[in-house]
C-alpha cells in the first residue's frame, strides 16, 4: 500500500474526488499494471481539505517496476494535477506492504 497526503485548493474538492476515487482518472492509469488492486480515499479534516490516497499493489515490488516503467506517465500526470489548481501540498507518508517472506515472523505489515 503506497499513502500519500493531500491538501487540496478551496472549493476543488469534488474535482480532486473524481480524479482520484476507485474508477477516476488515476486509477485508470494505474490499471495498466495487472498488479494494481485499486485505489481509495479519505478525507481526513474538510476544514483543511486534507485527503489520505491509498494505492494498493500485490507487492511493493510491482508498484517499484510500474513506477519504473511509467515515469514520464507519472511526472505528467502530478503537473496536471497541479496545474489545474486541485492541490496546495503533497506529502509521501510511505508505503507499507506484508512480509510474506515465509518466515514465522512475516505476517507483520512492514514499513
Amino acid at each position: 500500500m503506497i499513502v500519500r497526503e493531500f491538501w487540496v485548493v478551496e472549493g476543488q474538492q469534488r474535482d480532486f474526488e473524481r480524479v482520484f476515487r476507485a474508477d477516476g482518472t488515476w486509477a485508470e492509469m494505474l490499471r495498466q499494471s495487472e498488479d494494481y488492486l485499486g485505489t481509495a480515499f479519505r478525507l481526513e479534516t474538510e476544514v483543511q481539505a486534507r485527503y489520505l490516497i491509498f494505492d494498493y499493489w500485490r507487492s511493493h515490488w510491482s508498484f517499484e517496476v510500474f513506477r519504473s516503467k511509467h515515469q514520464q506517465e507519472l511526472k505528467d500526470f502530478s503537473q496536471l494535477v497541479l496545474g489545474q489548481d486541485l492541490v496546495r501540498r503533497e506529502v509521501f507518508r510511505g508505503s507499507f506492504y506484508e512480509d510474506d517472506s515465509g518466515s514465522e515472523e512475516g505476517t507483520d505489515v512492514v514499513a
